[in-house]
């Protein structure tokens, strides 16, 4: 079981504990956390499930799956919508997709409809001669972006707090990396979504605007008739689905991209190993095509990369030999800060094929990277999982064989 240095409040005060699920593996680690705490203190039965339906714009099978995995612990759950109309319906009333900047699909989706439960539940409670507590947990997690890492473990609502409640909010995994995500859902033997089996990298919307471009060449390639969808809404309202890529333009990734799942990987190349950067032109142009190892005493000698195999495609993959805590700033723009890996996580940092840099002044190859498929300008390589290298020590290796379709992490640790 994961040691967790998240804050824990004590479950036993709290009238109403709420458990928002997507369905997603986040939130299905967190239910078996709180679950596995409640029951230990003796309070199961006052958590309810709740999972905010998206309609088609979803995965298929996503409510079913989250009402199994609430029934899995014998707790309550409750399913809502936004009774005002589905996410595409306030899109084409708004003119306007969603963005990190404005997320009403958060707010009018999920978070509306969750304090309505709240003053459900809480009526239900009867008078107690004081206003309730309410426990509200969701599965965010710091690494997954800067925003994220900023928030509190357990904090008090006070938007959804009131005369009658207060309302606390717990993020019970938010010190948890995506590998003891994993760990947790094979250890508890509850079944996941199959699109994580499918290269997906998260859940709840099929086609969510703040995916990365993976995700969203792979729901286009898993889901076309809804990215079609998508992309006939976009030309309707002449808005941009994002800034830096139209649906039109993911629906033409996926279509170039394979479609097929993983093959067996045939063979692993050892790259070197050091402590991983990457030049601040990568960061500064949105390229993120190449990274560099640095070795030695103190970090200062570069792994020359002269015996790489250049033009081989396959996965560069880094497995994590040593872990300290990077200083660097992180990419502002994107809302992405470095985060800690554990030793021996493998994290996949792209697909494609292998280049190498050579550096002027020494005079051999000391950054390497893949050049994609679909010759794309920005994130050959996947920012996340660059964040969540940076200046760690790793082992990069060149694993070939397999038609990675861009999942950010290695799929080893879910396998049951």
């Amino acid at each position: 079981m994961h040691a967790s240095t998240t804050e824990v409040p004590n479950l036993a005060a709290y009238d109403v504990i709420l458990v928002n699920s997507s369905g997603g593996k986040d939130s299905q680690a967190m239910l078996d956390e709180v679950c596995t705490l409640a029951e230990a203190t003796g309070v199961l039965d006052r958590i309810t499930v709740l999972h905010c339906a998206l309609g088609h714009v979803e995965w298929p099978g996503t409510s079913e799956l989250a009402r199994k995995q609430a029934e899995h612990y014998g707790v309550r759950y409750e399913q809502r919508h936004r009774e005002q109309g589905q996410l595409l319906d306030q899109v084409r009333r708004r003119g306007r997709w969603p963005s990190a900047a404005a997320r009403y699909c958060t707010s009018d989706q999920k978070r509306g409809p969750a304090r309505k439960l709240i003053t459900q539940l809480v009526a239900e409670l009867g008078d107690l001669g004081r206003p309730a507590r309410v426990l509200n947990c969701m599965g965010l997690r710091a690494e997954e972006s800067r925003a994220r890492l900023k928030k509190a473990s357990l904090s008090r609502d006070e938007a959804a707090s009131s005369g009658r409640r207060t309302v606390d909010t717990w993020l019970p995994i938010h010190d948890w990396t995506e590998t003891q995500v994993w760990q947790r859902i094979r250890t508890s033997g509850v079944p996941y979504h199959p699109a994580y089996d499918q290269g997906m990298t998260r859940l709840s919307c099929s086609l969510c605007v703040l995916a990365s471009r993976a995700d969203l060449v792979r729901a286009a390639q898993l889901r076309p008739e809804l990215a079609a969808e998508y992309a006939d809404l976009e030309a309707e309202i002449g808005h941009r689905f994002r800034n830096d890529m139209s649906m039109a333009e993911i629906i033409a990734a996926a279509e170039h991209h394979p479609t097929s799942e993983h093959t067996e990987e045939t063979a692993t190349i050892e790259l070197g190993q050091g402590e991983l950067w990457w030049p601040r032109s990568e960061r500064q142009t949105d390229r993120y095509g190449t990274v560099f190892l640095l070795t030695g005493p103190d970090a200062e000698d570069y792994v020359s990369f002269e015996n790489a195999p250049v033009g081989q495609p396959g996965r560069l993959v880094a497995v994590v030999v040593e872990t300290r805590r990077s200083g660097h700033c992180g990419d502002i723009a994107r809302s992405l800060a470095p985060v800690t890996p554990m030793v021996g996580e493998e994290i996949t940092l792209g697909a494609g094929r292998l280049f190498t840099d050579t550096d002027a002044d020494l005079g051999v190859p000391t950054a390497v990277g893949l050049a994609p498929d679909d010759h794309r300008n920005t994130d050959w390589l996947d920012p996340r999982a660059l964040y969540c290298c940076h200046s760690q020590t790793v082992r990069l290796e060149l694993r070939i064989g397999s038609q990675a379709n861009g999942c950010a992490r290695d799929s080893t640790s879910r396998a049951a």
